[in-house]
């Protein structure tokens, strides 16, 4: 075969793959627009917006390098989204993690019940690495999601990691009623004094956020942990997605159990957004933020929430942030968040591996209120 032939073939081929991605793409990019309750469809794109945004990008590369202008297929909805593109994705050749006088210091850490399922042992062991990693960073606030208790004594616990953290107050929900000696749930620790608390829950669902209001000064401010619905992926259900070498009758049947769980859990999410901005609109105070959203910042959640409040890696952040540690890629699903009362001074993703998540911190400046 003459090499302009094989050439042309190679280049057809390389077109229709770039059209599959751009328009994957594409799809990503309207995630954030369409609400899951209406249709799921986008919002399942959207969680791959970052690997589709990295496959794009080598096809522009590819594509000028062969001075091609096929290179605008994926350039066009690159820069049409640079709005997705920023909250995904920052450059910064310099970061400062140095705090400065009178900075408010911001943890968030879904901490996956210190692994619970382990033997007593490690479990109490995963428990005082976590508080002892806390303890290190010294912040001034602390948000924990899936914290994990159990004994005769479940609020022991707590109580002595409120000593070690230096915290004046602390407040703790069990996303359900305890039970078996057993509790999992939201906690906030706080080197403030508390004067107000509550949860975020509507009827047939689990608390999905608590809130404590605390004095900083004179003024009083609103700290929320939230912690929406997460997708309930089974270890088959994230091999399958990692690597689906399965049967075609058996692809399609899995394939749409996973999207019905994704969907199930996009549509949740929105309902506990609703909710959350409904108290977000009443709340009289400056707000902090923190927690697990299990969704990324191309999705309607994020959107609908950042309207209100500002995304802290925005600001401070560097590369993707990646917060997911498990096996699915490229996912930024845990945040620090801010009213527009606050400055943001630094931000910083802590790879250490307690957990399948990684902790976040963000240092605040508190303006005039």
């Amino acid at each position: 075969m003459p090499y302009r032939s094989k050439y042309s073939i190679f280049r057809s081929a390389m077109l229709a793959i770039n059209l599959v991605f751009f328009v994957l793409l594409c799809f990503s990019l309207l995630a954030s627009y369409q609400s899951p309750e209406s249709s799921a469809f986008f919002a399942v794109f959207g969680l791959m917006y970052p690997l589709l945004l990295i496959i794009n990008f080598i096809f522009v590369i590819a594509w000028a390098l062969l001075r091609s202008k096929y290179f605008l297929f994926s350039l066009v909805p690159i820069l049409i989204g640079f709005g997705h593109l920023k909250n995904n994705f920052q450059l910064r050749f310099t970061t400062d993690h140095t705090a400065e006088k009178n900075e408010i210091r911001v943890l968030t850490y879904n901490v996956q019940r210190f692994g619970m399922d382990a033997d007593e042992e490690t479990f109490n062991t995963n428990n005082q690495t976590v508080i002892d990693f806390l303890n290190d960073q010294n912040p001034d606030i602390v948000c924990l999601q899936e914290y994990h208790g159990k004994g005769k004594t479940l609020y022991e616990p707590l109580q002595n990691a409120r000593t070690q953290l230096g915290a004046q107050s602390y407040y703790y929900e069990s996303y359900f009623n305890p039970r078996y000696q057993q509790l999992t749930g939201l906690v906030i620790f706080s080197k403030f004094e508390a004067v107000n608390k509550g949860k975020l829950k509507f009827e047939g669902t689990r608390t999905f956020g608590i809130y404590t209001d605390v004095l900083m000064g004179a003024d009083t401010v609103r700290i929320y942990n939230i912690h929406l619905a997460s997708i309930q992926l089974k270890p088959s259900d994230i091999d399958f997605v990692v690597n689906p070498g399965q049967n075609q009758d058996e692809m399609g049947l899995h394939a749409l159990q996973i999207y019905s769980k994704l969907a199930d859990a996009f549509q949740l999410r929105e309902k506990q957004m609703q909710h959350l901005l409904k108290e977000l609109d009443h709340c009289p105070y400056p707000v902090i933020l923190a927690g697990d959203f299990n969704d990324t910042p191309s999705s309607y959640i994020y959107k609908q929430i950042t309207k209100l409040l500002e995304d802290t890696f925005v600001k401070k952040g560097n590369g993707f942030s990646i917060t997911y540690g498990g096996r699915i890629p490229f996912l930024r699903i845990d945040y620090v968040m801010k009213s527009q009362h606050f400055d943001t001074r630094t931000y910083r993703r802590h790879l250490v591996d307690y957990s399948d998540h990684y902790p976040l911190s963000a240092g605040l400046q508190k303006d005039l209120f």
